[in-house]
């Protein structure tokens, strides 16, 4: 049976089914813009701790593919039933307190 089994399946849309429940709409809108506010937040913070100039084309670069990305990921989450994801600032503190803010870094 496991040789006949697909690839990849989504076993939940055959127990729960594929469904749209409106009034989860506007919920879901509100945490949509908390993460886009505190993913906007976490890249300009770091960008400016990396001593970094905040009207940069490079800075607004960043910025939409950070949202791309945490987009795609929450996106990809949901597919497989998980909680979506978020960017988080710890690496502030530490480009902070080192002033190293090489994403070479921990590489040797």
């Amino acid at each position: 049976k496991i040789k006949a089994a697909p690839v990849v399946d989504f076993l939940w849309t055959e127990w729960f089914g594929i469904g749209f429940y409106g009034p989860a709409v506007v919920p879901l809108l509100v945490a949509y813009t908390v993460t886009t506010v505190e993913t906007i937040g976490d890249v300009t913070a770091t960008h400016e701790v990396s001593e970094l100039d905040v009207k940069s084309k490079q800075y607004t670069r960043r910025i939409q593919g950070s949202l791309s990305a945490d987009a795609l990921c929450s996106m990809l989450a949901s597919l497989c039933t998980s909680m979506p994801n978020t960017t988080f600032s710890q690496n502030n503190g530490v480009i902070a307190l080192t002033k190293c803010a090489s994403r070479r870094a921990g590489f040797a």
